[in-house]
C-alpha cells in the first residue's frame, strides 16, 4: 500500500470499524447495576489523566475548530511559547498518569485494560516525542494537520501535506487513527482510589481515657 493510500483509506477504515465497534458494544452491553456504587475519590493518576487529557484535547480541537485564530495567538513568541510549554506538561502529565494507570492494572491482572491503556500510553510518547524534536508544533499544525483533517471531514481527502510532513508525524497521525479503530473495543473500569473503613476502637482497649481536671 502506497503512502499516498495509507492516508485516504486508513482514517475512514478506522472510522468504519469504530462505528462498527460502537454498534455492537450497545448491543452487547450488559443490564446496569441494581444498586449504584458510592462514589469514590479519583487516584493522583486518574486525576493527572484527567488534566492532561483536558489541556492535551483543547490544544488539539482549538487548531481544528479556529485555526486563524490559533495563527493569531501564535504571531506573538512569548504566546507561542507558553501555549508550546502548556502542551508540553499536558502531554507528560497525562503519560505520567496512564504509565501509572498501566502498571496498576497489569499488577491487577486486568490485562485488557492494561493493553488498552498501553496503547493510549504509546501515542503520548510518540506526541511527546513529536513536540520535543519538531518544535514550535502549535504553529505548523494548523498549515498541516488541519488542513488534511478537514479534507477528510470533507470527503476529498489531500494528503500531500502530510506526505511532506516529517515521518514521525505521519507514525503519530496513524497511530491516532489506529487507536480510533479499537477505542470501542476495549473495556475499562473507572479508575478510583478505594477508601478504607475507618477501624473502631472499643472502649477500654486502645482508646485512652481523657483526664478530667478539677
Amino acid at each position: 500500500m502506497s503512502d499516498s493510500l495509507l492516508f485516504t483509506l486508513v482514517p475512514y477504515a478506522a472510522a468504519g470499524i469504530a462505528a462498527a465497534g460502537l454498534v455492537h458494544r450497545f448491543v452487547t452491553r450488559a443490564p446496569p447495576p441494581t444498586k449504584a456504587r458510592a462514589s469514590q475519590d479519583w487516584t493522583p493518576a486518574g486525576r493527572a489523566v484527567l488534566g492532561g487529557t483536558a489541556i492535551v484535547a483543547l490544544n488539539h480541537l482549538l487548531g481544528l475548530a479556529a485555526p486563524r485564530a490559533m495563527q493569531l495567538f501564535n504571531g506573538s513568541p512569548s504566546r507561542l511559547f507558553a501555549l508550546e510549554s502548556l502542551s508540553l506538561v499536558g502531554a507528560l502529565l497525562l503519560g505520567w498518569g496512564l504509565a501509572s494507570l498501566t502498571l496498576r492494572r497489569a499488577r491487577e491482572g486486568q490485562w485488557g485494560s492494561a493493553t488498552a491503556l498501553g496503547l493510549v500510553f504509546a501515542q503520548v510518547l510518540s506526541g511527546v516525542y513529536v513536540a520535543v524534536t519538531l518544535r514550535w508544533g502549535s504553529a505548523w499544525y494548523v498549515h498541516v494537520a488541519v488542513p488534511y483533517l478537514r479534507s477528510l471531514m470533507a470527503f476529498q481527502p489531500e494528503a500531500t501535506l502530510m506526505l511532506r510532513s516529517p515521518l514521525a508525524f505521519q507514525l503519530h497521525v496513524l497511530g491516532g487513527f489506529a487507536l480510533l479503530a479499537v477505542a470501542p473495543f476495549f473495556r475499562t473500569r473507572p479508575v478510583a482510589a478505594v477508601v478504607q473503613p475507618r477501624e473502631s476502637v472499643e472502649p477500654g482497649m486502645l482508646a485512652t481515657p481523657r483526664e478530667e481536671t478539677p
